[in-house]
């Protein structure tokens, strides 16, 4: 018989890891993982086959619902469907600081580093289609532009019916940075479980908006999972904590795990004065200062092939010498 813990991170796909192994332990003790292990289960049957009593099984489910290691779903209460699901339930959850201190994102943040980022670049090198998409920026995006209802904040929030914000779990675990923590967006199903739960604050339409805004202001990156409906999460990325984008531009294989928006920075030479503003914001390192024929000062030149058309850098160019640019068709959003 295996040992239960070996039994789940064979499931999450890294068998034997002993540093997977100290997260798990830290989340579960043996009572608890004895029934993760036995799930999906209903009650019932957790009850005749672990030998304990009704009261006890709800009360541990109920406790490892609230820790984020198991999840309700139409067939009942079940195990994180994957490493990703796991590090963003527990790692956001800031009620557990009181308990573990930094311990637990410690764990996380070691097994990141030497087992989870490079295998995810890997795969990331080697997948068909990219899993997520960028979503411009909503103030680098000109009066006038059309945009589809895909890469529309305010579209996407219009058609959603309840948002919840709750703290990045990769800067929670990396710490690498001092950029903002709570914007992580929750839509629809996705927010219930977080209010639900009790890891989040329930937000209006017009504070998910001002959240989305904020993280534009900071510098971060809206990221979506790579379909043309976005009704669950709008996540607010950096590229020093991000378990998508951190490993990646680490690693490799950024293009094939993410995909560009549909527009392109470009710098009117002529508005530039030269403030660097942009270098210094751009994630992915697009722009660089370059001397221009009949000008004192340096001028900013965007590198098409490292633009992910994300905006960060037109959001703070006070002379708006920047601006998003369309260069790629609508079929581009994968549908």
């Amino acid at each position: 018989m295996k040992d239960a813990y070996a039994v789940l991170t064979e499931k999450l796909g890294y068998a034997g890891s002993r540093r997977l192994t100290k997260v798990l332990k830290r989340l579960m003790d043996e009572e608890e993982v004895e029934i993760v292990t036995s799930l999906p289960c209903s009650v019932a049957d957790l009850v005749r086959k672990l030998g304990k009593g009704e009261e006890t099984i709800n009360k541990r489910l109920d406790g490892l619902f609230s820790k984020g290691v198991v999840f309700m779903t139409s067939k009942g209460y079940q195990f994180a469907r994957g490493i990703t699901q796991l590090h963003d339930a527990t790692g956001s959850d800031v009620r557990s600081d009181d308990i573990w201190g930094n311990e637990l994102l410690d764990l996380w943040e070691d097994f990141g580093q030497a087992e989870w980022y490079p295998d995810r670049a890997k795969k990331a090198q080697s997948q068909e289609a990219p899993t997520w998409r960028i979503i411009p920026a909503r103030k680098a995006v000109s009066e006038g532009t059309k945009l589809l209802p895909a890469e529309d904040l305010e579209v996407i929030l219009n058609k959603a019916t309840r948002f919840a914000v709750v703290h990045c779990p990769c800067r929670r675990v990396a710490r690498r940075c001092d950029l903002p923590v709570e914007v992580c967006l929750q839509l629809n199903r996705a927010a219930d479980y977080a209010i639900t739960r009790g890891t989040s604050r329930e937000l209006t339409r017009e504070e998910a908006m001002k959240v989305l805004e904020l993280s534009e202001e900071a510098g971060l990156i809206h990221s979506v999972p790579n379909r043309s409906e976005v009704a669950a999460v709008i996540c607010n990325c950096c590229n020093d904590c991000c378990v998508l984008y951190y490993p990646l531009m680490k690693y490799g294989g950024l293009e094939k795990g993410v995909a560009k928006s549909r527009f392109q920075a470009k710098v009117d030479k002529v508005t530039c004065n030269g403030c660097q503003v942009c270098v210094e914001r751009c994630p992915f390192g697009a722009i660089e200062m370059v001397k221009v024929p009949g000008e004192k000062k340096l001028k900013a030149e965007v590198d098409p092939e490292k633009c992910f058309g994300c905006g960060i850098c037109a959001v703070k160019c006070k002379p708006w010498a920047i601006k998003l640019a369309e260069v790629r068709p609508p079929e581009h959003i994968t549908v």
